[in-house]
């Protein structure tokens, strides 16, 4: 197996790639909870607002309490 690593990607840290695909996949998340709680208003439905505040509060719960990254 080789063992050198791309010039381009010498300076990355090991494990910053997945912490960056983790925040855009949680900010998504986030602004996604805010279109679900608008929505909720729109139609009426009590059920999914509480799933849009569900969600706001995973995208902040997943990456600091399930995966221990607090940046």
């Amino acid at each position: 197996m080789a063992t050198h690593q791309d010039d381009e990607l010498q300076d990355v840290p090991p494990g910053k790639a997945g912490s960056a695909a983790v925040f855009v996949l949680c900010l998504l998340a986030f602004l996604g909870s805010f279109s679900l709680m608008s929505f909720a208003f729109e139609i009426g439905s009590p059920l999914l607002f509480v799933g849009g505040l569900l969600l706001a509060s995973a995208a902040f719960f997943v990456p600091q309490q399930l995966l221990g990254r607090p940046d």
